[in-house]
């Protein structure tokens, strides 16, 4: 199964054309959210119930991992990474019990880079959470250096991580490329942030909007079709997350990318046509 869905579910005027989309409303177009508010703080557990109830049975979640798990943020406060990993577990717990989650998302920073420690981090990491499908995106490309990539993707086999297929700006030399090695055939995630060459590298407290705001044309559409056919191949249970949205363009997107590979989600809510 193919399933194509964006981040974040409220960002999304293209599909309400409301400032805010309800998940509910975001669950009649698709079968599949990334959600990004885990990665600032570990959500409540009635704020998972809350979300479970409104979307339906096939609906799949991908949890970013809070911060403190990928170097974004140090340790701090009484509690060990051990705990923590805990406390966000219990939290996912009615996601996991019931069939809802899809994967964890692992989002190291670009300082993260190929070195013995990171590799060593990245065996914890496993450890902390030795049972839940994990994904990992890495934004520092000495991990794909030729004399280094066999290793990285026999070491994510190795771990049961699927190294996350990323399409990002092409013209830099400090993005990563687009791999389409499957490094887990049981889970294959791939996510796409636009082709921003200028707004990629920001910084301030525009970052975020400048590095997403990117809109694909249909010749690049049908790029990333052809990967994702290719990559269907290896495994049939492929998760597509369209992350371009400052400008509010990963909706349509994604829509049009579900049309190319002419597909038809079926068990989605019902939107407010097929309420009358």
């Amino acid at each position: 199964m193919i399933a194509i869905g964006c981040t974040s579910f409220k960002e999304h005027t293209y599909l309400t054309g409301k400032k805010e989309t309800s998940l509910f409303e975001y669950a009649a177009s698709f079968p599949l959210v990334e959600m990004d508010t885990s990665f600032y703080a570990i959500p409540k557990l009635d704020y998972v119930k809350g979300w479970l109830n409104q979307v339906p049975a096939s609906f799949q979640f991908i949890m970013k991992l809070p911060k403190v798990f990928t170097m974004h943020e140090e340790l701090t406060g009484e509690n060990t990474l051990s705990e923590l990993a805990e406390q966000f577990l219990k939290s996912l717990r009615p996601m996991i019990d019931t069939g809802h989650l899809f994967c964890l998302l692992a989002q190291f920073p670009p300082f993260f880079d190929c070195k013995r420690e990171n590799v060593d981090y990245l065996r914890k990491l496993r450890q902390l959470f030795p049972a839940t499908p994990i994904a990992v995106e890495l934004r520092n490309n000495t991990w794909y250096d030729a004399g280094l990539l066999k290793q990285t993707r026999a070491f994510m086999k190795e771990q049961g991580f699927s190294l996350v297929i990323v399409d990002e700006p092409k013209k830099l030399t400090t993005t990563i490329p687009l791999d389409e090695y499957v490094t887990n055939p049981d889970f294959v995630f791939l996510r796409f942030h636009g082709r921003n060459d200028v707004g990629w590298n920001a910084t301030g407290p525009d970052a975020k909007r400048l590095r997403t705001n990117y809109r694909y044309n249909k010749e690049e559409l049908e790029n990333l079709r052809d990967i994702v056919t290719k990559v269907k191949k290896q495994s049939e249970n492929i998760s597509v997350i369209f992350n371009n949205n400052a400008g509010g363009d990963a909706a349509e997107n994604a829509l049009q990318f579900k049309d190319l590979l002419q597909l038809d989600f079926e068990n989605l809510n019902p939107s407010q046509l097929d309420l009358f």
